[in-house]
């Protein structure tokens, strides 16, 4: 990615209801490069000169999105159903039609160890990791083909985990179908993003 797609991608995220937390960080690839978002940065305010190359707390997400070819962006966030899915034990599935085209079939939850996420995001574009004890008990992974699609899928996770942990105390929500995953997931990888057509129209 360059950095003036960097910029246009940004403008996108800014529109998107998303407020990042203190915690939260966007890893990039830039010329080459993995750069991460600045701690506290405002999502509404989000530019590229808040982008620097990625320090050593962070050297575990750098090796994991850069050994992922068909992924731009990584994003992480700690949202509130996520880490409660963490807490309970409980992966977060398909049970929106969103979450199967964006992530795939679930998001696991897995140890902090590169090898892996990174063959979980081969896979399916989140994770939840459980850091027991550390960084306020876990946090969640979402990849993106570039930022805005990283964001994005966020949102959907935290989303799809709040429906499934409110639907366990009534017994459960209702998974998509294996066939039906795999459907919306290769369609949606098959075709533009809404925010990638709307780039590619702005580079005509």
């Amino acid at each position: 990615m360059k950095p003036e797609e960097l910029s246009n991608y940004i403008k996108k995220i800014r529109e998107l209801e998303y407020n990042l937390q203190v915690e939260d960080r966007l890893l990039v690839k830039l010329d080459g490069k993995c750069l991460i978002s600045k701690a506290g940065t405002k999502l509404y305010k989000l530019g590229t000169e808040d982008f620097s190359e990625v320090t050593d707390e962070y050297m575990t997400e750098a090796e994991i999105l850069m050994s992922l070819k068909n992924y731009e962006a990584l994003m992480l966030s700690a949202p509130k159903y996520c880490k409660a899915c963490i807490k309970a034990g409980t992966q977060v599935t398909a049970v929106l039609d969103d979450f199967a085209q964006i992530v795939g079939h679930r998001a696991p939850i897995l140890d902090r160890d590169v090898h892996k996420i990174a063959s979980s995001l081969r896979k399916d574009s989140a994770v939840l990791i459980n850091t027991k004890g550390e960084l306020s008990h876990g946090y969640a992974i979402t990849t993106g083909r570039n930022p805005y699609e990283a964001v994005v899928a966020m949102t959907v996770l935290e989303k799809s985990a709040e429906i499934v942990l409110k639907a366990s105390a009534i017994g459960g929500a209702k998974e998509l179908g294996f066939f039906i995953v795999n459907t919306n997931r290769r369609k949606y990888l098959n075709k533009y993003s809404r925010a990638e057509r709307r780039i590619a129209d702005e580079k005509k």
